[in-house]
């Protein structure tokens, strides 16, 4: 029997709750489960989830100092109160399950190092790709390989969002309301379009895939919302699809991480995961290419990893003592490593912009590989759409930031890296 307390009855601790009180789902389970406690700030959720009074809390400090709760499941989100919640259960030697990235992100290592020392577990498979089992798969069947590199879509709205853009040719801010409308985007949706979820979640997989934590304020992130859909069409017209992707990859003993738009090439898998779903590509050394797909978010399949952790969580490893940090890996500055970058400029229509431009990318020692100008309009501006050849981005935005103060250029410029 396993016995537990659920702190946070939200969209995913709603429907952890309805399907743990729920005869028919429970008959299924491998093993018994007991909801001792629960507890939300929001009194109103006890009526509507038919909560008894007797296990109802608002104080998530009854949780904690209970003697009959073994489990703790964390669904509250954020990062103060999350964090006191945890490290109160960990102290009195309770397990954890969490689906709490933003807290992971900036908290895990010293969690962990708490767990570990109070020999307590902490189940995180839904912190990352919801329903996707891709820790699991990192705790258990990859323990043995070696990922020299991850590429990721792990963030559904902005994958929606650009797959909106993508098949039904309209800007940014109209697929934006469509995803709202959906309720694939929150209603303040800057921590998905500015790429901060998916920087969060890539904290967790460099721990798991390179034994390394690294501050989130450390790792480069960029966002979609300079992505326009002219950025798309020209993307397909060249072979490509622009997706937000979460990238790290060892070179030379240097670990190059960070979070940014990118092209990638039609024909490569990542650039079919369409709508709100997530995928991450890995390359390993005993398996070669892998690739996990699926849902990524949603109440139920976010839940179901909740419930699979709980069930696991008493016979789990602790994965602080087998994933140490590695610290032969440094970590690379993403400025210095050399990509191929798309430009977008829009640019007067007269005699002579190119060779401006042109200019001031060999003063920096950047090699256009292609050049395209759209139809002519006189007295007007058009698009200028560049390939380049390998530069370094340091180099490329210094350019740019120069080339956006001509008076025939329309700052700002989008510039988009390039992925093979």
């Amino acid at each position: 029997m396993l016995k537990i307390g659920i702190c946070g009855l939200g969209n995913i601790g709603g429907e952890v709750f309805r399907l743990l009180t729920n005869k028919n789902f429970l008959k299924e389970l491998p093993s018994s489960i007991k909801i001792i406690k629960v507890c939300d700030i929001n009194k109103t959720i006890k009526k509507r989830l038919k909560i008894p009074n007797e296990i109802f809390t608002t104080d998530f400090r009854e949780l904690i100092l209970s003697k009959e709760t073994d489990v703790i499941v964390e669904l509250i989100g954020g990062k103060d109160t999350a964090f006191k919640l945890i490290k109160g259960a960990i102290k009195n030697k309770k397990h954890v399950v969490t689906a709490n990235k933003f807290l992971l992100a900036f908290k895990g290592e010293e969690l962990f190092k708490q767990a570990s020392k109070n020999k307590v577990n902490i189940g995180f498979e839904a912190s990352v790709c919801g329903g996707v089992p891709v820790i699991k798969i990192l705790k258990s069947s990859l323990n043995s390989d070696e990922i020299q590199e991850l590429k990721g879509i792990i963030n559904g709205t902005t994958n929606f969002i650009l797959s909106m853009m993508e098949s039904e040719s309209v800007e940014f801010e109209d697929a934006l309301k469509i995803a709202q409308k959906k309720g694939i985007a929150e209603k303040d949706p800057s921590l998905d379009i500015t790429g901060k979820d998916s920087l969060h979640k890539l904290c967790i997989l460099n721990f798991l895939c390179f034994g390394i934590w690294i501050h989130p304020k450390d790792i480069y992130c960029e966002g979609i919302q300079k992505i326009s859909l002219l950025d798309i069409m020209y993307a397909k017209e060249l072979g490509y699809s622009i997706k937000l992707l979460a990238i790290s990859r060892i070179k030379k003993g240097n670990l190059f991480t960070y979070v940014a738009p990118s092209l990638i090439p039609l024909d490569h898998p990542l650039a079919k995961v369409s709508q709100d779903f997530n995928a991450l590509f890995f390359k390993t050394k005993l398996r070669g290419d892998l690739l996990f797909y699926g849902k990524g978010a949603g109440p139920l399949p976010t839940a179901g990893s909740v419930i699979s952790d709980i069930l696991e969580i008493k016979d789990s490893e602790n994965i602080f003592l087998r994933k140490k940090q590695n610290k032969k890996i440094k970590l690379g500055d993403v400025d210095s490593l050399q990509t191929r970058f798309y430009i977008r400029f829009i640019a007067e229509d007269i005699p002579g912009v190119l060779a401006k431009i042109s200019s001031i990318l060999a003063k920096y020692k950047i090699s256009i590989a292609s050049v395209t100008q759209k139809e002519r309009n006189p007295t007007k501006y058009v698009p200028i759409i560049m390939l380049t050849h390998y530069a370094t981005p340091k180099a490329v935005f210094k350019a740019l930031k120069e080339i956006d103060k001509l008076k025939v250029i329309k700052p700002s410029s989008v510039c988009i890296r390039i992925e093979d």
